[in-house]
Order: structure tokens, then C-alpha cells, then sequence
């Protein structure tokens, strides 16, 4: 059976009364187009139902249409949602683009796809202080963009949450509201992010002359259940935690000693994931906007792509959330 004629970028141009010139130019965002005929080609597009064909414009451009995700260890945790968020964020972010999302498996993975020439840029999460993935990048002149701060004299190529002006705020809040009694848990640094979230903890405290309570446990289980229990048995009023899993686990031990999340114990937490919406009372948290973070981070690495470099990173402030768990505010 013979396959319908598949719709050109002639029949577009015809449609629309201008060049099939125009019709690429308005595709790909080039060249002058008056407002008037930019509407005419997009409304010949849609009429149309004109797809622009991929293999072509791979062979005119010499590029795949394609960004690399390293997965890290962990990315694809049941815990981890507020990661899975952020690679569906991606993966949406890259597709209003006309781009394709490729996950590759760690940097064995990466290596190979740069090799084969199978992705145009690379996108990291998870940045580290002193990154390998970033210097070895920079070395090869491989594009890239990060969710995550790289160091100075690096591309600084990046979007991040600023961690510590968030917790910083939250905690100021819950101080105006009279608590005196705060405490911070946090986990064994494993990123920046983690230093960032205590020392907006420590700098609140400090500027309303309050003493700082703070544990960074590691992230074994009976680990963080033996902190949260010396934390509480400080009997704080509040405790601002990290991440929306370890407020859960705060909940956990409040209940079992008899504490109500709200109204004897505020608790606060970070990420603003599936995890914390679960929660009851409704958590207080900090949300990371992953999707304007996927879409800042997809939109830097096409702009290094084309050669476009050297703009400053941005930080983006986390969205405060209000629930029940906070208890009373000022």
C-alpha cells in the first residue's frame, strides 16, 4: 500500500504566500519576519500539520537534535523523587525545543554517546565541588549546562537553587513567629547543596542571637533516627530540616513521643516532592522549581551549542509552601 505523501515545506510556502526561505527562517528563528507573516506561516504549519524532517535538518547542521543525562547512582530511587521530577522536567523542557532527552548510564555511558557523536551538548545534575565531569567537559570542549554551581574560572554554564538564602528565610520566619528553640538536621554533606541549607540555618539563628542546634547525620536509617531522637530530646519548638524525607521521619518520631507536627513541634522541610505532599499535617517546605530549572538549564546548553557563552549562572529562589506543620506564623 502506497505510504501518503508526507507535506513539504513547499506546500507550506505556497499556503502561506511567502518563500520556503521564510517558512525556515520563522522554523528556526532566523532572519527578519514581519509579525503578519510569521502568523500566516505558523497557521499554513498547523493547517498543514507540517513536520520539519529531523534527518535532514541532522545533515544540514551536522547536529542530532539529541542532550546527554548522565544517570547518576540513585537519579532512579523510589526515594529520590524530587530527581525523577527534574528528568521528567527535562525531558519536557527539551522536546518544546525540538530536542530528545538521551539517559546515559554514568560516565561510561556518556563517553560512549560522545564518541559515537550521538548528542550535541551534555546536561549534569548534582554538581560537586572540583566536578571531574565539568573539567574533563571544558578540556574537550563538549557544550554543557548544569543544574548546580561550577567553580570560578569554569563555564559558568549553570542553574541553581539558592539553598541557603531559602532555609535563611524560613527559619527567620519561624523566629519572628517566638520560637527561641530550633533545631537543624541536616545529612552528612554529600553536595553543596547540603552545606548550603545548615549555613542558611546557622545565620538565622545567629543574627536573632539564638543558639544553633544542628545534626547532620549520615544517611543510613538508625543513623538519622538516633540524631532525630538527641534533637528532640533538646525539645526544640521547631526543627528545620533538609529535605521532605527527613521531615517525614521527624513526623515518625514526634508521633511516637506523643508530640503533634503543628502544635507542639514545628517542622519544616526542603525539596517540595511527592514525598512531603504525602505528609499529614500538609508540610511546610521549600520547593525547588524543577521545572523552570530543567527549562533555564535546556535553553543554556542549546546557547552553548550555538557558541553563545559566557553569561553568568542563575540562582533561583526556592518557593516557600506553607502547610500545617509550621504551626503558628507571625
Amino acid at each position: 500500500m502506497r505510504e501518503p505523501e508526507r507535506t513539504t515545506i513547499h506546500d507550506v510556502a505556497r499556503a502561506a504566500g511567502v518563500s520556503h526561505q521564510t517558512v525556515s527562517n520563522v522554523l528556526n528563528g532566523t532572519g527578519r519576519v514581519g509579525a503578519a507573516t510569521r502568523a500566516r506561516v505558523t497557521e499554513a504549519i498547523a493547517e498543514l500539520q507540517y513536520r520539519p524532517h529531523a534527518g535532514a535538518a541532522s545533515l544540514r547542521t551536522r547536529r542530532t537534535g539529541r542532550l546527554a543525562y548522565p544517570l547518576a547512582a540513585g537519579d532512579l530511587g523510589p526515594m529520590n523523587t524530587i530527581m525523577l521530577e527534574f528528568i521528567e522536567a527535562l525531558t519536557s523542557a527539551a522536546g518544546r525545543h525540538g530536542q530528545h532527552l538521551v539517559l546515559a548510564a554514568g560516565d561510561d555511558g556518556l563517553e560512549q554517546l560522545l564518541r559515537a557523536g550521538a548528542a550535541d551538548a551534555v546536561v549534569l545534575a548534582n554538581v560537586a565541588r572540583h566536578d571531574e565531569r565539568v573539567a574533563e567537559l571544558t578540556r574537550r570542549g563538549v557544550p554543557f549546562a548544569c543544574f548546580g554551581r561550577t567553580e570560578p574560572g569554569q563555564p559558568q554554564s549553570w542553574v541553581d537553587v539558592d539553598d541557603r538564602a531559602g532555609v535563611r528565610g524560613l527559619t527567620a520566619q519561624l523566629i519572628e513567629a517566638g520560637h527561641t528553640r530550633l533545631a537543624f538536621l541536616g545529612y552528612a554533606p554529600q553536595g553543596r547543596w547540603d552545606d548550603e541549607r545548615e549555613a542558611g540555618f546557622r545565620e538565622a539563628v545567629s543574627a536573632a542571637g539564638l543558639a544553633a542546634r544542628v545534626s547532620t547525620p549520615d544517611v543510613a536509617r538508625p543513623v538519622v533516627r538516633a540524631a532525630i531522637d538527641d534533637l528532640l530530646d533538646a525539645s526544640p519548638t521547631a526543627v528545620v530540616t533538609g529535605s521532605d524525607v527527613l521531615a517525614g521521619t521527624v513526623y515518625a518520631a514526634a508521633a511516637q513521643r506523643g508530640l503533634r507536627v503543628g502544635a507542639d513541634l514545628a517542622v519544616t522541610g526542603f525539596d517540595g516532592s511527592m514525598v512531603g505532599r504525602l505528609l499529614t499535617p500538609a508540610l511546610t517546605t521549600l520547593a525547588i522549581p524543577t521545572a523552570e530549572v530543567a527549562a533555564r538549564v535546556v535553553a543554556r546548553a542549546l546557547a552553548e551549542i550555538d557558541g553563545h557563552t559566557g553569561e553568568p549562572g542563575e540562582l533561583l529562589i526556592p518557593e516557600l509552601v506553607r502547610g500545617e506543620s509550621s504551626g503558628r506564623w507571625a
